[in-house]
């Protein structure tokens, strides 16, 4: 029997729990802790967020710098395989300046809550789950599966979930 040993690339998701009143929303309609996603790729951290950071031409998906957060109390790194790194970069650089979907969050706490599903925007704007989600679904996942709702009700607290069983 030959076996196929094969190097899958990593790339690693930011997962914050924030005390803003907005987190806290969050929290309650997540059932959870975790309030915002970001993630290290293109040497640097990809988020999408509804506040400008210095450098940002409008609240949206900007990169930033890599040591913006730190693993520890606030924050959970995690890594992740994947099958492609470039795919998922080439998904990265087609969402870098996205306006932010205000509206994203609460039609992912309209389906969260009710069960219903909202109309979409698709990649006309990003909330920051949304924006991992799609990256990551570009770069194919291993060891984990991406949740079976659509990308755009993805909240922080449950593409968490989704991969902490894929975490290396």
């Amino acid at each position: 029997m030959i076996r196929r040993y094969f190097m899958a690339d990593k790339i690693t998701l930011i997962f914050c729990s924030g005390d803003a009143w907005y987190s806290e929303v969050i929290k309650a309609v997540e059932h959870g802790t975790i309030t915002h996603v970001a993630g290290l790729i293109l040497g640097s951290t990809l988020e999408a967020q509804g506040i400008c950071d210095a450098g940002d031409k409008y609240p949206g998906c900007w990169l930033h710098p890599p040591s913006k957060y730190t693993d520890g109390q606030d924050c959970k790194f995690v890594t992740l395989q994947i099958n492609s790194l470039a795919a998922a970069e080439e998904k990265a650089r087609e969402l870098l300046g996205t306006p932010y979907s205000f509206h994203g969050c609460i039609e992912a706490g309209v389906q969260m809550l009710f069960n219903l599903e909202p109309p979409v925007d698709g990649e006309l704007t990003m909330m920051c789950s949304e924006t991992w989600t799609r990256i990551l679904e570009a770069g194919g996942p291993i060891g984990f599966a991406l949740p079976d709702f659509k990308v755009d009700f993805v909240a922080p607290q449950r593409l968490y979930d989704a991969v902490i069983g894929g975490a290396v």
